[in-house]
Parts: C-alpha cells; sequence; structure tokens
C-alpha cells in the first residue's frame, strides 16, 4: 500500500515577527498586522501540498498565523497542553496529534487523534505491548511512534504491529548518525500508513524533499512530476515568515535548473578526436546530445528520473521560473534593507 506523507515543518518553527503568545491580548492585536504573513503560509501549506504531503501538522504557534482552516486542506492540530483540546475542537481538524503524558483528554475531543508515543532506545514491540495493556488504542485514529529508529528493523517492525492491530501506524524517524531518511524510506517500503517528515530539517527529522527525491527514484511514478515545483515555491515561502534555513535541495534546484551559467561545465575536456567527430555528426544527433548534456538533464538522469519523465519536469520549473525569480529579487532586497 502507498503511505501517506505527514509534514511537521510548521510545529516548533521559528517565526520572523516574534509574536508573545504568553500576552493573550498582545496576541489578538499582533495577528490583525499578520496579512501578508498568513498569505505567505498558507501559499507555504499549499506548496507542501502540490509536492506530495497529504496532511500538515500545525501547533498553536503557527495556527494563530495561519487563515482559519476551512476543512479543505488537511490539517492537523498538535496538541502542547491539556486545555487545547478546546483548539482542537472548534475548528475542522483531520486529527489532532496528543502525545502520550495527554492522552487522558482523548474523551474530550472531538475529533479523531492520534496517539504519539516516544520510543527511545526501548525495544519497540515491547514498549507496544505495555502501552496497549494500560491503553486502549482502539480508542484512537491512529498510533505515531517517533524515535531513532534502526532502517534495518522497520519492516519487521510493521509488519508484526499489522498483525496485531488494525489501527493505521504513522512512523516518524528522527535523526541518529543521520538515519531519519533511511528509517523513512524503511517504513514506506514497509507498509507503514503514514510517514511524518518535516520540510528543510535535515538535523532532526527526515526532510520531506529527500524523501520525495528518493521515493520518485525509486519507484518512479509514486509522486507526481510537479512536486518539484512545489519544493521550490515550499522552499522561497516559508524563507518570507520564519527564520528556518533554505531546503538544501530547493537551493540546488535553483542553481541547476535557473542560472546553468553559474556552474562550471563538467564536460568541458576538449578531446581532438571527438572534436572531428562532433562535425561529421548529423545535426538531429547534435541536438539530442546537447539536450542530454543540459545541467537539468544531467541532474534529474542521475537521480534515476526516466526521459520523458526529466522533459515533462524541466517544462514545469521552466514555466514557474519567473515566479521564483521575481520571489528570490524580493527576498534579496529585504535581506539588503536589513
Amino acid at each position: 500500500m502507498k503511505s501517506v506523507l505527514i509534514d511537521r515543518s510548521l510545529v516548533g518553527m521559528n517565526f520572523l515577527d516574534g509574536m508573545d503568545l504568553t500576552d493573550k491580548q498582545q496576541v489578538l492585536s499582533d495577528i490583525m498586522q499578520l496579512d501578508e504573513n498568513k498569505k505567505a503560509m498558507f501559499m507555504y501549506v499549499c506548496a507542501l501540498a502540490e509536492a506530495g504531503a497529504a496532511y500538515v501538522e500545525l501547533d498553536f504557534e503557527s495556527l494563530v498565523r495561519l487563515p482559519k482552516p476551512s476543512g479543505a486542506e488537511n490539517y492537523i492540530y498538535r496538541i502542547g497542553a491539556p486545555e487545547e483540546y478546546v483548539v482542537a475542537n472548534a475548528l475542522n481538524f483531520s486529527y489532532a496529534t496528543v502525545p502520550l503524558k495527554y492522552h487522558r483528554i482523548l474523551p474530550k475531543l472531538e475529533l479523531p487523534a492520534i496517539l504519539e508515543v516516544e520510543t527511545g532506545d526501548s525495544d519497540v514491540l515491547a514498549l507496544l505491548q505495555l502501552i496497549s495493556s494500560n491503553i486502549n488504542l482502539s480508542e484512537f485514529g491512529m498510533l505515531r511512534l517517533v524515535g531513532e529508529f534502526d532502517p534495518d528493523s522497520l519492516p519487521g517492525i510493521v509488519s508484526t504491529y499489522r498483525r496485531r492491530s488494525v489501527i493505521p501506524l504513522d512512523i516518524c524517524p528522527t535523526n541518529n548518525a543521520l538515519t531519519a531518511l533511511s528509517s523513512a524510506i524503511a517504513a514506506y517500503r514497509g507498509g507503514s500508513d503514514a510517514v511524518t517528515v518535516s520540510f528543510g530539517d535535515y538535523e532532526s527529522f527526515a526532510s520531506l524533499e529527500e524523501l520525495l527525491i528518493m521515493l520518485s527514484a525509486m519507484y518512479k511514478t509514486v509522486v507526481s512530476p510537479d512536486y518539484l515545483e512545489g519544493i521550490c515555491r515550499a522552499s522561497l515561502f516559508s524563507a518570507l515568515f520564519s527564520e528556518q534555513k533554505t531546503s538544501n535541495l530547493s537551493m540546488m534546484m535553483r542553481k541547476y535548473m535557473f542560472r546553468p551559467m553559474m556552474i562550471e561545465r563538467i564536460d568541458a575536456e576538449f578531446n581532438p578526436e571527438e572534436a572531428e567527430l562532433r562535425k561529421l555528426r548529423p545535426p538531429l544527433f547534435r541536438k539530442d546530445r546537447q539536450e542530454r548534456s543540459n545541467p537539468a538533464s544531467r541532474l534529474l538522469d542521475s537521480m534515476g528520473i526516466d526521459p520523458e519523465m526529466s522533459a515533462n519536469i524541466i517544462k514545469i520549473l521552466d514555466s514557474c521560473s519567473l515566479e521564483i525569480s521575481e520571489i528570490a529579487e524580493i527576498l534579496d532586497k529585504d535581506k539588503d534593507l536589513q
């Protein structure tokens, strides 16, 4: 089965506006001045969905900076304190994430809940057995396991869990010696119902964009070719409202796709025999070679993407290059002003 992807990058994000959420009255006045930031955040959420995220998880700090969720987008609200069940009930969220320590608020929730369990260095299956003997897991809509997993053991954990329980399973790998990405891939391939990742985060969690690239290279049809445009958009919009570092992958795409003259030629070694042969080749063959030596084509070829899909991706990126360039210019001007 195909796992759904949950993005948690808006949970715990460092925002640029510096709102003090301890002063509730000040929060209300500050929110009225965040129209532009709200638009950027909404476009960021749309870009994540375009890239392949089925759900976007919010906490209270990110929620107050977004337009009121309409239900059209698949939002998950993360409970940060017991009393926040009121917030979760007031809006049309798909799920509420409930950390294990807050599990007693479940009867107060009016929407499906994701029970979040941090595994630490415990035996995962033994830990699940202990939890299920004390908590009725069937009351929850999903179980999320957060921890530093051994990628090789994850398929076995997922298959054993699925034999024992009918509650959907979500795996959220954290980084231990940079194994989060490998664990996310293993969870996906192992049949986990969901995999939780974080856009632009290479230190604490598996990054959404790296996972998408790897899955696209492995399965070809897992995600739409449009996902690259979504990745670029998400990176640029997040820079407008957060202190989050720009996605490494997005920067690479901008460099290779839109500024090829800045890249040193990797095929520029002069070979006299090759030069003479080029003169003898028919024009169609030379054109075909030129297309294949295009930096964008080389990059996509290295990802294992087939030529037809590669051509479609390049067309999509070319069509949005003007818009991305305009946003980049705005960001540069903002930095100069600061």
